[in-house]
């Protein structure tokens, strides 16, 4: 495992919700209508791994399971490939920026020739509503010029609470989830 492919795993190496806070891409959103947008890890072997991305659509939240590659770095930084199904590459992103201390990260994946960024956090290190996120700095240089659609609000939390009872009660009663 390389130096660069320490840092993605680094910022992955968490039994915790990966928030996406903010993105420049406007489909992310697809105009303001997704929001609460994280990912949880489920499975990490060498340089391979799965994960399971949620967001809510309006009223409604989703889940989509991921497969990714950490790839051969590009420029001295972390490069990892995601997949919506096994197989076929979907996006591929850079490790602009991390830092371990705040679990805060800048990455980027270009997508018809326009870059595009976002901005990762753990869970346990989201702000207070209404603060900026630690990296949101190096994302304005780092993607400076890109616009800021904002995936997270403060109420995103106790939202995915109840989502998860949802979940766990449909699960319990035999019924199929999402």
């Amino acid at each position: 495992v390389s130096k660069s492919s320490t840092i993605f795993l680094q910022a992955i190496n968490t039994e915790e919700r990966i928030w996406i806070t903010m993105t420049s891409d406007n489909n992310d959103t697809h105009g303001g209508i997704n929001r609460c947008h994280y990912t949880f890890f489920s499975f990490q072997e060498g340089n391979t791994f799965e994960f399971d991305e949620y967001y809510k659509e309006r009223t409604l939240w989703r889940k989509h399971h991921l497969y990714g590659n950490v790839n051969a770095k590009q420029e001295g930084k972390s490069v990892f490939t995601v997949q919506r199904q096994q197989g076929t590459d979907w996006r591929q992103y850079i490790v602009e920026f991390w830092d371990d201390k705040t679990k805060c990260g800048v990455l980027s994946y270009t997508n018809d020739e326009v870059k595009n960024c976002q901005i990762i956090v753990w869970e346990s290190q989201l702000p207070q509503s209404g603060y900026p996120f630690s990296c949101e700095t190096k994302y304005d240089s780092i993607c400076d010029g890109l616009s800021k659609h904002s995936l997270y609000e403060h109420d995103c939390l106790r939202q995915r609470d109840e989502f998860l009872k949802e979940e766990n009660d449909l699960a319990s009663s035999g019924k199929a989830s999402l």
